[in-house]
């Protein structure tokens, strides 16, 4: 065990992979999804029995012990991937296909090899289509360990990738400040839904998420 999170749903009878989301419900930017194996209690080393009790749903932790436990996971996690759908996918394609699309995109973003025997996915979306039996576990990313690891890379990486666009040149910068984006990170704020009052919508705005504020 870690803390009060369960490190494994099969109880090791299967090779497990976390799968969850970030930036479901963001008017702005891409939806991103994290997938981690994380290896069973008897392959640990000191450093795993350190940071497996840190590893929680990534919204209950600040900005810099998510980016501390997300390298942490990078280091020792048996794999992981992550995996991101753009806006005008989701405009196209419906958030449903493109919240599957992300957990598959960071799936085969995995670069050991070790194919997974079973997906422990937070929420209710499942993957039917994939050939890999899973688990549907809302909530899931405050009770395995593996979903939770998964959470904070798909939050670090999505955080990591709005400051590095909103950064990069300084027309970015100007789109930036319109939405507060840098603050935000592309949720629906206030200051976001003035911003799209005020100057319209930008090309990675989702346009289905903002009909109701321009």
């Amino acid at each position: 065990m870690a803390g009060t999170m369960r490190v494994t749903y099969s109880l090791g009878d299967a090779i497990e992979m976390g799968l969850d989301e970030a930036g479901r419900g963001c008017f702005w930017g891409p939806l991103f999804a994290g997938a981690v194996i994380w290896p069973p209690e008897e392959e640990w080393t000191d450093e795993h029995r350190e940071i497996a009790p840190q590893i929680n749903d990534s919204k209950k932790m600040s900005e810099k012990k998510r980016q501390y436990i997300a390298g942490a996971i990078r280091e020792l996690a048996t794999d992981w991937g992550v995996g991101s759908v753009q806006p005008s996918e989701i405009d196209e394609k419906g958030m449903s296909w493109a919240n599957r699309e992300a957990f598959r995109r960071a799936k085969n973003a995995c670069t050991i090899g070790l194919d997974p025997e079973l997906l422990l996915i937070d929420g209710i979306l499942g993957l039917p289509d994939d050939g890999i039996p899973y688990e549907c576990i809302p909530g899931g990313d405050g009770l395995f360990v593996p979903i939770a690891a998964a959470s904070i890379l798909a939050k670090v990486g999505r955080d990591t990738w709005v400051t590095g666009w909103c950064t990069q040149s300084d027309a970015n910068k100007e789109i930036a400040e319109r939405y507060d984006l840098l603050s935000n990170k592309g949720y629906g704020t206030a200051k976001h839904r003035e911003g799209l009052k005020k100057f319209g919508y930008h090309s990675m705005h989702r346009e289905q998420f903002i009909r109701n504020w321009i």
